[in-house]
Parts: C-alpha cells; structure tokens; sequence
C-alpha cells in the first residue's frame, strides 16, 4: 500500500529461510476493514508506509528449516505473515502469495476447507479473546459488547463461550441482525441497553468491550456499568480520549487496554476445530487478488458497510 492510500499487487523478494523458518502457500487471508482502512487512508499516523498489510491468513506449509518440529510440509496452518519482510510494515504482510514465518509463530490446522474462513480471521478472534480476558469474567455475568464489526461479532461469540451473557450493541439494524447468536442486541441509547440488560435477568452489567474507538461511547459503556465494573479498551484511540473521573470514582471502574492477540491464537483455533466458533456467516465478501485496488479505494471511505472480508489466493496469477 503506496503513500498515497492506493492498494496495489507488486512483486517483492521473501524473506530468506533459515533453520527456524517456514515457508507458507496462502489460501486465504482474513481483512481487519476498520483497521486495514485506517492503514491504507493514513488515519493511522503511527504507521509508516509503504507497507505490506494483513494480519491472519490460512495456508499451506510448502517448506521447513532443519530444526523445525512442529509443522512438516503438507501441513495447514494459521499465520500473521511472518511479520519478517524487508520493508516496514506493523501488521505481519499476510496479503501476499507466500510468506516466511517462524515456525514458533503458526498454529497448525486439524481440519480441512470448509472452516479456512472462519480460521483466517483466528487472529481477530485472539484480539476479542485478550481483550475480554484482561477482566478476568466470570461466567454467568453480562459482557456488553459495543461495536458490532467482525472484531465485537467474534469477541460476544467467545464471551459466550466463556459463560456470560451477552448484548451487542450497535447503530447499524443489520450488524444488530449479523449477531443472532448474542444473548440481546440493542441500538446504543442509555434506556435501550437498561431495558436488554434487565432482560437478561442475571443482574446489571459487570463487563463491556468497546472496539469503535468513539468519545461517546467510552462514556456510554462506562455509563452502562455497575459498580465495580471492568471497561476493556479493543478500538483505534488516536491522540488523546477523555472520561468521566466522577463516574469511574464514584462507582469504583476499571480501564483497561489490552494490544494484540496475547496468547490465544491456539485457543480460538481450537474453539473452530470443535465446531464451537463459526464465522462463516459473518464472511461477506470474498475479493481476489487482482480485485484489492478497487476494493482497498471503497473501504477507506465506506468501512463501516462491511463486516468479514477474505482475499481468495487459491486461483492462479
């Protein structure tokens, strides 16, 4: 992605291989839209381009060092994209044909085709799963949920899968529709999100995830807390977000800021070999390679309009 915000295929060298390193085949990389728009537009001011973007993708181990024992070739696994090329970048470089990985780095696959997409986003499911397990949750408890991008679709589902109880929350009608599997779902208004908190009948909320990044909603979500209530941090906060220190005094709230998918790349890749975690559904828009110009030019301005992307690398140059 050149510096003035225009997303393009070019030919660059690999990495090189060495003992500890994996060569990777992509078959299918996963699109973070609200953060891969704010890269390509240069909203992002803390990235330097040009850069190779992407984050997660599926593919196929097609070489391995000497010393390499935890994947062989043949084998499907989930990278970032190696994160090793000669060219700055802060998001991996999984958008591309091959990446170098260190095999330390992958998380081998147990299962075939039909579940790669729901794999590929499995970093995104990591960054939901760091940032609501910053809080510690315990299960039975409501976890607000506010944001409903592919990163609050997946986080709700594993906060599920964790034993709370959850409401999303969003302006959009057909984000709300997109997470059927929530406990409640609810347009971002004070009297709303009290009125599904209270249907779910297990007590006021104790836990919210924020992934918009939004002054207002930092507020609402904090406003939407009992005492003793946990906010974790998952959106793009650039410069500088205020809150409401009588609020957080008053009612004894934490903050928290969680970055990356801390440890649970192998636990929510576990969750989609167990049938536990589907994506699918949320996968809305399937772009070839040779398609990422016009795509990238529609996602700057119109992020909000996607939910699950996937590159499809499969089909020959």
């Amino acid at each position: 992605m050149g510096v003035n915000s225009v997303a393009r295929l070019e030919e660059v060298d690999l990495p090189p291989m060495n003992d500890t390193r994996v060569r990777v085949q992509t078959l299918i990389s996963g699109i973070s839209c609200g953060t891969e728009a704010d890269y390509t537009s240069g909203r992002a001011t803390y990235v330097k381009r040009p850069l190779i973007a992407g984050y997660q993708a599926v593919g196929k181990v097609m070489e391995v060092g000497d010393r390499v024992g935890n994947v062989q070739a043949g084998d499907l696994v989930l990278t970032t994209g190696g994160g090793l090329w000669a060219m700055t970048n802060v998001c991996g470089g999984s958008h591309a044909r091959e990446s170098i990985s260190e095999a330390a780095d992958l998380v081998k696959l147990n299962f075939g085709a039909p579940l790669f997409a729901t794999a590929s986003y499995g970093v995104l499911g990591a960054v939901g799963h760091e940032g609501i397990s910053r809080m510690k949750p315990e299960p039975g408890n409501v976890l607000i949920i506010f944001g409903l991008g592919m990163l609050g679709q997946l986080a709700g589902r594993i906060g599920q899968l964790l034993g709370l109880r959850v409401l999303g929350v969003n302006r959009s009608a057909w984000k709300r529709e997109a997470a059927e599997t929530f406990d409640a779902v609810c347009p971002p208004d004070a009297t709303a999100i009290e009125i599904a908190v209270n249907s779910l009948g297990v007590g006021p909320a104790k836990y919210a995830y924020d992934t918009t990044g939004s002054q207002e909603i930092i507020h609402l979500a904090l406003s939407s807390l009992a005492s003793h209530g946990e906010l974790s941090l998952g959106g793009y906060y650039p410069g500088k977000y205020e809150v409401d220190y009588d609020l957080c005094h008053s009612r004894n709230l934490s903050i928290h800021n969680p970055v990356g998918p801390g440890n649970y790349l192998g636990q929510v890749i576990k969750y989609v070999e167990q049938g536990r975690l589907n994506a699918e559904p949320l996968i809305r828009n399937r772009v070839k390679p040779e398609e990422i110009t016009s795509f990238y030019a529609d996602l700057i301005h119109n992020h909000s309009k996607y939910l699950g992307v996937i590159i499809d690398w499969r089909h020959p140059a």
